[in-house]
C-alpha cells in the first residue's frame, strides 16, 4: 500500500494482515484526496476505523496540519505508530484506542476539518457512528466522508449531518455529509 500523492508520494506502508481490515484502495484513496483539493490544507483530521492509517497519512502528505487515529485493535494500532514513525510523523498525529461507535465520546474534542468513517463492510458501523457522531466533532464548514460497499448502501437521513453528494467506485461507494 502507497501513498498517492503529497510530499510523501509513493512511501509504502504496513498493513495488518489476516486482522478483518479491508484497506481503502490506492485507486479510491486517489480519487477521494484529488476530489478534496485544497480542503485537505491545514485540516484536523479524524481518521475512524483506521486500519493501517493510510487514509490519515495521506491526508497529512497532502498538508493536514493534524491527524488523530483511532482503532480498536491493539496491535494495528501498532502497525498506525509504525508508519507514522516511517513517515516521521509523529509529532502531527496521535493514535487512540477506540471501540467504534461506542467510543465516541471518548475521542479528544472537536472541531475536525475532515471525518472519515470506513468501518468494515456490511456491518451497519458506518450508519451506527454516522447517528451517533457527535454535532460538535465537526468544524462548522467540515465534510464527512464514509466508505460502504455498493452492496450495503447506507440509508438517507441518519444523525444530524446531510448527505450532500455520493461517488461510486467500482464497488465502493463514498458518502459526503456535512452539517
Amino acid at each position: 500500500m502507497r501513498i498517492t500523492g503529497g510530499r510523501l508520494k509513493g512511501l509504502v506502508l504496513a498493513s495488518p494482515r489476516g486482522r478483518g481490515t479491508r484497506p481503502m484502495t490506492e485507486k479510491v484513496r486517489k480519487a477521494l484526496f484529488d476530489s478534496l483539493g485544497e480542503r485537505v490544507l491545514g485540516a484536523r483530521v479524524l481518521d475512524l476505523f483506521s486500519g493501517s492509517g493510510a487514509l490519515g497519512i495521506e491526508a497529512l502528505s497532502r498538508g493536514a496540519r493534524e491527524v488523530i487515529f483511532a482503532e480498536a485493535d491493539p496491535r494495528v494500532c501498532e502497525i498506525i505508530r509504525q508508519n507514522l514513525r516511517k513517515a516521521g510523523l509523529e509529532n502531527r498525529a496521535r493514535v487512540v484506542r477506540a471501540h467504534l461507535p461506542r467510543d465516541l465520546r471518548r475521542l479528544p474534542p472537536g472541531p475536525y476539518d475532515l471525518v472519515f468513517v470506513t468501518p468494515p463492510y456490511g456491518r451497519g458501523l458506518g450508519e451506527l457512528t454516522l447517528e451517533n457522531l457527535p454535532r460538535d466533532l465537526l468544524a462548522e464548514e467540515g465534510l464527512i466522508v464514509v466508505e460502504e460497499s455498493k452492496r450495503h448502501p447506507l440509508a438517507p437521513g441518519k444523525g444530524a449531518f446531510r448527505e450532500y453528494r455520493r461517488k461510486v467506485y467500482g464497488q465502493t461507494v463514498l458518502y459526503f455529509y456535512g452539517p
